[in-house]
């Protein structure tokens, strides 16, 4: 990664992550190539870097990946974000964050979805762009969720899923298209942080 895109990314002035990158080459977990301005994992991190192909990530790393930008969908759709990864009875929560709002709420982590539901029909079928929609019992209830690709692009890492409203998760309603564009922009974030995630 360039300096410049890393300094950007990070939105830290030059001088600070120029600090950051030096602590971290005196202990070779990183490489920096002056000539061109680009960092690299040091060599502790080279044999994690290259997963074998096929391999997930470990559930802990993609959870990790997974905090930030979950926090955010929350935030900018007003509903609970869950993410699951393959389970044999179904799929389950690795990460769930509470919808930004006064009810109560139970938290799922740790909780395991059925076949039927939304995220482990997602990791049951093939890896690809498409969006899945489980209805609730209740107007208020219904999931959307998307698949987090491993860095190969071939298999799901995990899957994340807005539960809310059917009239903003229904993929037939005119109300989806803003939660859906969020939902895939998050789940695109989660993948590209896996890149150099240790594969189990």
């Amino acid at each position: 990664m360039s300096f410049r895109r890393l300094t950007t990314s990070l939105g830290l002035p030059d001088r600070t992550v120029g600090d950051v990158i030096s602590g971290l080459r005196a202990e070779g977990l990183v490489e920096y190539d002056a000539a061109s301005a680009t960092c690299r994992p040091g060599e502790p991190f080279r044999g994690a870097a290259a997963p074998a192909t096929g391999a997930r990530p470990d559930c802990n790393d993609v959870r990790a990946a997974a905090m930030i930008w979950a926090d955010g969908l929350a935030a900018r759709t007003g509903m609970s974000v869950l993410l699951a990864v393959a389970h044999p009875e179904g799929a389950q929560v690795v990460h769930h964050v509470f919808r930004p709002d006064n009810r109560p709420q139970r938290l799922a982590t740790g909780d395991v979805l059925p076949h039927t539901s939304a995220p482990a029909r997602l990791l049951a079928g093939p890896c690809d762009d498409r969006c899945v929609y489980e209805e609730g019992a209740g107007p208020d209830e219904a999931r959307l969720a998307v698949s987090v690709p491993c860095p190969d692009g071939v298999r799901h890492a995990a899957a994340l899923c807005l539960t809310g409203p059917r009239r903003l998760l229904d993929p037939a309603g005119a109300g989806s298209r803003r939660c859906t564009e969020a939902l895939r922009d998050a789940a695109r974030a989660v993948s590209s942080a896996l890149v150099g995630a240790p594969a189990r």
